[in-house]
């Protein structure tokens, strides 16, 4: 055997054990959160990408939780489904509406929260949401009517759907995220386009099929997504940079004529959530901006914000999963209720 080819086997054998042993580290790091949490900051996020791309099942996509919907895309099934990922196995009880709440809080809720899957609870249990913290704590009726993915157009089309003759607070849940619909909303003369039933069921079985392991599935995965050799998620949405006072000021657009529910009188409390704490994100800033505009309806200018970034540390988030445990929802519902009483 020549040196060169056994340079050659030793150079292939060599990569094939490195790969390996990265895809076991990988592997490892998925099912021990714990010790994620506990590794360096660029080991973290490296494993967090893993899990949120690669392995992280998506209630919206998943047919025993969601429906489609052809003026919100999707929205909850009713019933009882599991929604479980690797930090979490939650007991999903949805209502006739299609949203994480019970029956009784669809009649005319003193208290609506609206938001993305932040606010409806991913990862949580039931009785642990913001909303059901904050029905605890102030004795209101409370209606969670967040739903994951949703941006501000789709949540104020959702409150149309609601009992809003009792309604006296209205608290929106707002995501970087939000942008893009907010942006298209506008754009596109106040009209938002809707994916159609068979794509949706397109993407229902991309996620499904992402749920398949296979040896070397991570570290493949990520080869091709840092070559940008793979096809980018089927539901993702282009974050084009903006400035805070436009991207507040898209916001409070949708806020005036995202919905054909009066809010004149209802006090609307806007808070944002991510795990971006310090620096903080400048949205919130900016709102309070933006708000004071002579132009604004009253109600927007007499909203109220909450930075979460002073109530919120990093522990209060999951370790793979960039959504609050049950001890985030419990400090963001008290800091809400306590809003609430101040004004």
């Amino acid at each position: 055997m020549s040196n060169r080819l056994k340079g050659f086997l030793f150079g292939a054998y060599s990569v094939i054990v490195a790969g390996t042993v990265l895809e076991a580290f990988f592997v490892l790091m998925l099912n021990a959160p714990r010790l994620t949490a506990a590794s360096p900051a660029p080991v973290r996020k490296l494993i967090q990408q893993v899990y949120r791309h690669f392995d992280r099942k998506l209630i919206q996509f998943d047919p025993n939780c969601a429906r489609y919907d052809p003026n919100l895309a999707y929205t909850l099934k009713p019933g009882v489904c599991t929604f479980e990922n690797r930090e979490f196995s939650t007991v999903v009880s949805v209502n006739r509406l299609g949203v994480r709440d019970d029956e009784r809080s669809l009649d005319a809720p003193d208290v609506v929260v609206v938001g993305d899957s932040h606010a409806m609870g991913w990862g949580v249990d039931q009785d642990k949401t913001i909303a059901r913290v904050v029905a605890r704590r102030s004795g209101l009726k409370v209606l969670d009517a967040a739903l994951s993915s949703y941006g501000t157009v789709r949540e104020m089309r959702m409150l149309d759907r609601v009992d809003t003759s009792r309604m006296k607070v209205l608290m929106i849940q707002y995501s970087d995220n939000d942008m893009p619909e907010n942006r298209t909303f506008r754009q596109d003369g106040d009209h938002l386009p809707i994916m159609s039933e068979a794509q949706y069921q397109n993407i229902v079985r991309y996620y499904l099929s992402q749920r398949v392991y296979y040896p070397g599935k991570y570290l493949y995965r990520l080869f091709m997504k840092m070559l940008r050799l793979e096809e980018p998620e089927p539901d993702q949405v282009q974050m084009v940079p903006i400035s805070p006072s436009d991207e507040a000021n898209l916001f409070v657009y949708v806020l005036v004529h995202g919905s054909h529910t009066p809010l004149n009188g209802v006090q609307v409390i806007v808070f944002e959530i991510n795990e971006q704490l310090n620096p903080p994100r400048p949205f919130i800033a900016a709102l309070e901006r933006v708000k004071h505009d002579e132009a604004n309806a009253p109600f927007v200018q007499q909203l109220a914000t909450l930075d979460t970034t002073q109530v919120l540390t990093r522990q209060d988030f999951y370790s793979l999963d960039d959504h609050m445990n049950a001890h985030g929802h419990e400090l963001v519902g008290e800091a809400l209720v306590k809003l609430i009483r101040n004004r």
